[in-house]
């Protein structure tokens, strides 16, 4: 099955997209057809960014429970050990004076093993804890990227969605030139909303360029900039 393509619109900042077509030039010898790869490329980086995140954390979660087991086992093999050595201290307490030292040997041997065995389970308890904790912090993480994709989402409809107003709003202009009866206040009032589209366009612009910019922590704390949380929604047109 071939693959489908979209044609996009945007506005970039142009000191960057010329040092960004300077570089292609330079490494490939012209621009044909590299940009549209080079995009691609950043496209993909920035989305499996978020998808490698989340395959640490699995990879993370996966050690953890093979400590775990390895910890457990552990666990049952010192709990074995000890019931051989209390056997076998019951056993040499019925002999003779002289396997005196060897029992306090013994004794010494079991009192080590016991604290191992107490060690082992405080980290046994304290990785099950972790597991528990990082398995929370997964989930936290697939929704606020699944948020964030939202979002995203939704601030671009919104961009095209004035791009495509602002375009209606032209064509309604040039139609009101042709208009003999109040043409000036007309074109005057469709200036002015027009002025009005193109800065919620600029802000709408800026504000996808802050939101891809963010870090992973000011997203996962919902730490938007104060120029987004001051966009407001679009005012309805007024009807003649």
């Amino acid at each position: 099955m071939a693959e489908e393509y979209v044609r996009k619109t945007i506005k970039l900042n142009k000191k960057l997209w010329d040092e960004f077509q300077e570089k292609i030039e330079k490494e490939y010898g012209t621009t044909y057809k590299h940009t549209s790869e080079e995009i691609e490329k950043a496209i993909e980086n920035y989305v499996d960014n978020d998808v490698l995140n989340v395959e640490k954390t699995k990879t993370k979660i996966n050690n953890l429970n093979v400590e775990n087991k390895n910890l457990q086992d552990k666990v049952i093999q010192l709990q074995n050990d000890n019931d051989k050595l209390n056997d076998k201290i019951l056993e040499n307490k019925t002999n003779s004076k002289k396997d005196q030292d060897n029992l306090k040997n013994l004794e010494e041997k079991l009192n080590s093993v016991e604290y191992e065995n107490n060690i082992a389970n405080n980290k046994l308890e304290s990785l099950e804890k972790e597991i528990k904790r990082i398995n929370k912090e997964n989930s936290e993480i697939n929704s606020e990227n699944n948020r964030l994709k939202n979002e995203n989402k939704r601030l671009e409809d919104k961009y095209f969605e004035q791009v495509e107003e602002t375009n209606k709003q032209v064509k309604e202009n040039t139609k009101i030139k042709n208009k003999r009866e109040h043409a000036q206040e007309r074109l005057n009032k469709t200036q002015d909303e027009l002025n009005y589209t193109l800065k919620r366009l600029e802000k709408y612009s800026f504000a996808i360029g802050q939101i891809k910019n963010m870090s992973f922590v000011d997203r996962l704390f919902n730490r938007l900039p104060e120029e987004i949380k001051e966009l407001q929604p679009g005012k309805e047109e007024e009807t003649d």
